[in-house]
């Protein structure tokens, strides 16, 4: 009973770390000046929380981290108008690193994974946007963002692979 009890306190304390980690890394990743011509282009650096916890505690919980930090992310870093984005991205990214992860590894690493979840990330914004501004004109952008999430999903992968050795270490 005491490991079980042991277990369900480590789950909870690695969730709300998680969900700390991404909320701070999301609000420094906003004071990260945009190059000129990159509207909306951050790092990614926030879903790494995502992945690991996809990888530790799988699909929900992995979820319920992404949804948490991008809500209360955008809530604290003051931008609500931008809460479908983040929220849509966070979403669907961890959808579809949670499908590939599931069924493409191990002929798909982690930096794999992370790459197919940035394009997700920059595809789901880029429909939320389309979606609400009612211009089919913004998917001229997408080629942009996939270049660049492809660049920060493999630097996010990196980070993810050397994490996940330390973690399966605690929480096996």
């Amino acid at each position: 009973m005491i490991d079980i009890l042991n277990n369900y306190i480590k789950k909870n304390v690695y969730i709300a770390m998680m969900v700390s980690i991404g909320i701070v890394v999301h609000l420094f990743e906003n004071t990260i000046p945009v190059p000129v011509g990159f509207p909306g282009a951050k790092l990614g650096l926030a879903n790494i929380t995502s992945l690991l916890t996809i990888v530790t505690f799988g699909f929900k919980t992995g979820l319920g981290v992404a949804v948490i930090r991008a809500v209360l992310g955008s809530l604290l870093a003051g931008s609500i108008s931008s809460i479908p984005y983040s929220l849509s991205g966070a979403i669907f990214s961890v959808v579809v690193m949670w499908i590939a992860y599931k069924y493409m590894t191990p002929a798909l690493s982690l930096i794999g994974v992370s790459v197919i979840g940035a394009a997700a990330h920059n595809f789901a914004q880029i429909m939320t946007a389309v979606l609400i501004l009612n211009t089919l004109g913004l998917f001229v952008y997408l080629p942009v963002l996939i270049i660049i999430g492809t660049i920060t999903g493999y630097f996010v992968g990196i980070v993810s692979n050397s994490a996940v050795k330390i973690l399966r270490k605690t929480f096996t």
